[in-house]
């Protein structure tokens, strides 16, 4: 018997779904407990600021999608099987998670009131570092073996040397590899 139309979702994908749900439940939690505690909103300038925040944190989550994407069709969506070390990679090793923590604390100082502040970017860094020593870092080192030992040793996890990303953030040619 044939199967028809059943189409393997990716670990990858599966990973993005999951935390777009723990994304969207801890906003709502966030909302409810400022409608419960009747929180003050933030003042317009730090409201503008989380929105002016969220939209320069777009640009590297972009540049890093770009990579990866120049690095290979992959199989998997999301997946790769080649170590990126060249441009934001050199920098620091997990961009990507690092412009989502920073994307995700600026939208709860967009949406402006404490509780909603507090539970966003506080799950949202949680579940990042978690996922970060609990997974990403354990495969990447079954995958890439020593390679990702010596990138590890020279590259930091999530806090990127400044001046090499604003090095590589200021090349506006295209992206290389």
């Amino acid at each position: 018997m044939m199967k028809v139309g059943v189409k393997k979702i990716s670990v990858c994908r599966k990973r993005l779904i999951i935390w777009l749900i723990l994304t969207l439940i801890s906003i709502v939690v966030g909302i409810f407990i400022d409608i419960i505690l009747k929180t003050k909103a933030f003042p317009i300038f730090v409201r503008l600021s989380g929105l002016i925040g969220m939209l320069l944190a777009h640009f590297p989550l972009k540049r890093t999608g770009r990579l990866l994407k120049f690095v290979e069709n992959p199989k998997e969506w999301g997946c790769t099987s080649r170590l990126l070390t060249t441009d934001i990679y050199k920098c620091v090793r997990h961009p990507h998670h690092l412009c989502i923590g920073i994307f995700m604390t600026f939208l709860g100082l967009f949406i402006g009131h404490m509780g909603s502040f507090l539970v966003i970017t506080i799950s949202q860094w949680a579940w990042i570092i978690m996922f970060l020593f609990l997974v990403e870092e354990k495969e990447l080192t079954e995958k890439f073996g020593e390679e990702y030992k010596i990138y590890r040793q020279e590259v930091p996890m999530l806090f990127p040397k400044l001046l090499c990303v604003f090095r590589v953030m200021g090349n506006f040619k295209e992206v290389s590899l």
